[in-house]
């Protein structure tokens, strides 16, 4: 058995209609999905003892794992709602104030902190034409580049 076989394969992270990039909960989750044959298996198994009825121990079974599944899809909806992200697009950052944390040269990068509403993470940076920046250095950031951004004076 390869470490592969036993991850969760869970991928369905579907989208609202608006386009937002929240991960929705479906009831066709495999774990809905396998929480329902869980009840279902475990109502019908009790049924069956207690009453030796195939028909009752069925209708037991599929009422005990309806309801089992529909408490998953409400925990899972509600974790599902917890979660957050950190992601802060580099195209937002333009305009903002950085600190210099790794010597910028004139043709290489380094790296600036900017401060973003309580966070202050880090960016490879590079200096706007030809332009050097000592560490710790208040500069201010003018274009993005994918993942990296561009620095220059706080003054221009």
């Amino acid at each position: 058995m390869t470490a592969d076989s036993i991850t969760d394969h869970d991928h369905d992270h579907s989208h609202d209609a608006g386009g937002g990039n929240e991960p929705a909960v479906s009831i066709f989750s495999t774990k809905v999905i396998g929480t329902f044959v869980m009840g279902f298996g475990a109502g019908g198994a009790i049924a069956e003892y207690l009453w030796g009825n195939v028909f009752r121990s069925s209708l037991a079974g599929l009422l005990v794992g309806a309801v089992m599944a529909v408490i998953m899809y409400a925990a899972m909806k509600v974790l599902y709602s917890q979660q957050s992200t950190s992601l802060v697009e580099t195209g937002s950052l333009i305009g903002s104030p950085a600190m210099v944390v790794t010597e910028i040269d004139a043709n290489s990068i380094g790296q600036v902190t900017v401060r973003t509403g309580i966070e202050a993470p880090t960016y490879l940076a590079r200096a706007t034409a030809g332009k050097h920046f000592a560490k710790g250095t208040t500069v201010v950031v003018v274009a993005t580049n994918g993942a990296e951004v561009v620095v220059d004076d706080v003054k221009n």
